[in-house]
């Protein structure tokens, strides 16, 4: 009688993950059919004589409107123009650079091996990178923030992230 019952139970289980991906999970807005209705018993989209709308993928187009003028070829060539940036004392009117206060891998705390969003005491909040980023070019830099689709922020966050890197591989335990 157990083994009766939990063989119904795992039936019972079974078939309720089987119907579950045609009912359940997440949207993704790149693919409409991701809680995929084409994969049902029976196939609405088969049954109609209407185009497929699994077959469409909106963010697979053609026309795509760009953040902005392309800037970066790689990730290297990004990065470069992060590193040029990181030690440039003209960013801002306070005559520092990123390279003032983050010399060698100090104060960025990448021993906690954090990534972003974390929170940041300095700055009392949870962060992105793009906001540390520009909350270090408002208050030591007293420059401007970069615009968050601009080839300035992006070189700095590849930038960041080499040196994130690099830190990460002369560190490993």
């Amino acid at each position: 009688m157990n083994k009766l019952m939990t063989m119904m139970a795992v039936l019972v289980m079974s078939m309720g993950m089987m119907s579950a991906p045609a009912s359940a999970g997440s949207h993704n807005p790149c693919n409409p059919c991701s809680a995929n209705p084409c994969a049902m018993k029976h196939n609405p989209c088969a049954m109609q004589k209407k185009a497929n709308p699994c077959s469409m993928n909106p963010c697979s187009t053609s026309q795509k409107t760009p953040l902005r003028d392309k800037a970066f070829k790689s990730f290297a060539e990004a990065s470069a123009v992060g590193k040029k940036m990181w030690n440039d004392e003209n960013l801002g009117t306070s005559g520092m650079a990123c390279l003032s206060c983050h010399s060698d891998h100090e104060l960025l705390n990448l021993g906690k091996n954090q990534n972003y969003p974390h929170y940041v005491e300095m700055v009392g909040d949870v962060v992105t990178l793009d906001q540390m980023i520009n909350y270090c070019m408002i208050n030591p830099m007293k420059g401007k923030q970069f615009e968050k689709n601009s080839k300035e922020m992006t070189a700095m966050a590849a930038y960041f992230r080499a040196y994130r890197m690099q830190y990460m591989k002369e560190n490993r335990k």
